[in-house]
């Protein structure tokens, strides 16, 4: 004979293989209503003062935009009064800034006279390799005769 082993399930009226659920025990807290109360204010309560920081925090930066903006449009205004001021020069003349265009004229000076000393030196070169061409192309005839005497 077989032996059942839920013997609980051998007694009710329930047919076998059809689903039963367990009955559980009721596990549902048991809560003060007045605890409870309490307890949805005090969250209330931290949700208000986080909203609250929220807004400050908002209404600061807000603050600080403006501010920067404010600082923003006196940086263009200054820019603007700078590139006013270069047109009035470039019409007057006046945007040439002395002591560059004195060293450039310098510079410029400096390099001409470099450059003409170079030049001297150039044809002075010339001049003596005239003076010196004669002796230059005796050696030239000595050294070919000695290649041709060997």
């Amino acid at each position: 004979m077989e032996t059942n082993s839920h013997p609980e399930a051998a007694a009710s009226n329930v047919k076998q293989g059809q689903y039963s659920p367990r009955k559980r025990k009721d596990t549902t807290p048991r809560v003060n209503p007045q605890l409870a109360v309490e307890l949805v204010y005090q969250e209330l309560k931290r949700v208000e003062v986080y909203t609250k920081r929220i807004e400050d925090a908002t209404a600061r930066k807000v603050q600080i935009d403006g501010k920067s903006l404010e600082s923003a449009e006196n940086r263009l205004k200054n820019v603007l009064a700078d590139f006013e001021r270069q047109g009035y020069r470039m019409k007057n003349g006046g945007y040439v800034d002395k002591r560059i265009s004195f060293y450039s004229i310098l510079c410029a000076v400096i390099s001409l006279l470099f450059a003409c000393f170079m030049c001297y030196l150039w044809t002075d070169a010339a001049k003596d390799r005239d003076n010196y061409k004669q002796y230059y192309e005796y050696y030239q005839e000595q050294a070919r005769e000695q290649k041709g005497n060997k």
